[in-house]
């Protein structure tokens, strides 16, 4: 089951989100993620938050829809992500794309990529997309598809990734170990085929594809 989450983070263009929100099973806004649905014409089938950064009418007018809207305290242990995450894990998602979780706030930011791990450990697909970058957390094995010449940097995030194998890149690698505080050899790595794989013995490492 794919569930795509909105957050609030700005988003400046849309085209990437339709590809993803093709084959959708769930849509979920999270407070001020609302916004970009109504940008695109197209209706959530849950919202939540606490609501403290959504414009009035924007909420009215998905209540207008009779949309399930599930509404929480602002002082709360959880930020509205990661209730659009604990939402769609009770749906039973098994693919997550998290839209509008990159931006000004870098904690914020930095906590939207830090879910992908704790997704992953459910065993769930996750990605945190925007028009210039897609971040995702591995422990085994990624098939690539893409187009040669874009960008993919191999990042750790545990304190030390090994057997890391890098196919069809400008710059591979084989049965490699990265560790978190050392040298990050793996960035702007460049992919040289269309389909490209990635590889690791133990680890968790992220992956990012990104674009200027």
């Amino acid at each position: 089951m794919k569930t795509v989450i909105f957050g609030g983070a700005p988003i400046r263009e849309y085209g990437f989100c339709r590809e993803h929100l093709k084959d959708a099973d769930a849509i979920i806004c999270c407070d001020a993620g609302m916004r970009h649905a109504k940008a695109m014409g197209i209706d959530p089938d849950y919202i939540v938050g606490d609501f403290d950064s959504t414009a009035s009418d924007v909420l009215e007018y998905y209540k207008e829809k009779n949309i399930p809207i599930r509404q929480f305290p602002t002082r709360k242990d959880e930020t509205d992500m990661e209730l659009g995450i604990f939402l769609a894990l009770e749906l039973g998602a098994t693919d997550v794309v998290l839209f509008g979780g990159i931006g000004d706030r870098f904690d914020h930011t930095l906590a939207n990529a830090h879910y992908l791990l704790s997704l992953l450990k459910k065993g769930v697909r996750a990605r945190l997309v925007d028009d210039k970058n897609c971040v995702e957390v591995i422990d085994r094995h990624l098939t690539l598809e893409g187009k040669v010449g874009e960008l993919v940097s191999t990042l750790p995030l545990s304190m030390e990734v090994t057997g890391i194998t890098l196919k069809g890149f400008s710059y591979p690698l084989t049965d490699a170990t990265l560790t978190l505080d050392g040298d990050y050899i793996a960035v702007s790595n460049v992919l040289a085929e269309e389909t490209a794989t990635i590889d690791i013995k133990s680890g968790y490492l992220f992956v990012i594809k990104s674009r200027d």
